[in-house]
């Protein structure tokens, strides 16, 4: 399984932008951009998203923010909403963990 970084990489150069391009049309520095493909900077998921529609990312937002260590806001509303549902998140990372 792809880390988030990997995933904005893969989709960066399917589009042929660099860097810089990239970091242009989402309005954030380019060295921050190839920090966060090397997996040594996270983004936050209001950038994810913007990386994603600008990328024409076709999958899931939650999954993508969930590559990059995040647990998505919406995610969180709901536990905090439901804090019995939070059983149910280790067996979720634990699945996560084994298609890596």
């Amino acid at each position: 399984m792809d880390t988030g970084g990997e995933v904005i990489r893969q989709l960066r150069m399917s589009r042929g932008l660099s860097l810089k391009q990239l970091g242009e049309i989402v309005g954030v520095n380019y060295v921050f951009l190839s920090k966060l493909e090397r997996g040594l900077e996270s983004p936050s998921e209001e950038l994810i998203k913007k990386l994603a529609e600008k990328l024409e990312y076709q999958g899931d937002i939650d999954e993508l923010t969930a590559m990059f260590g995040r647990v998505p806001e919406n995610i969180k509303q709901l536990i905090i909403e439901d804090p019995a549902s939070v059983v149910e998140l280790p067996a979720f990372f634990k699945s996560r963990r084994k298609k890596r």
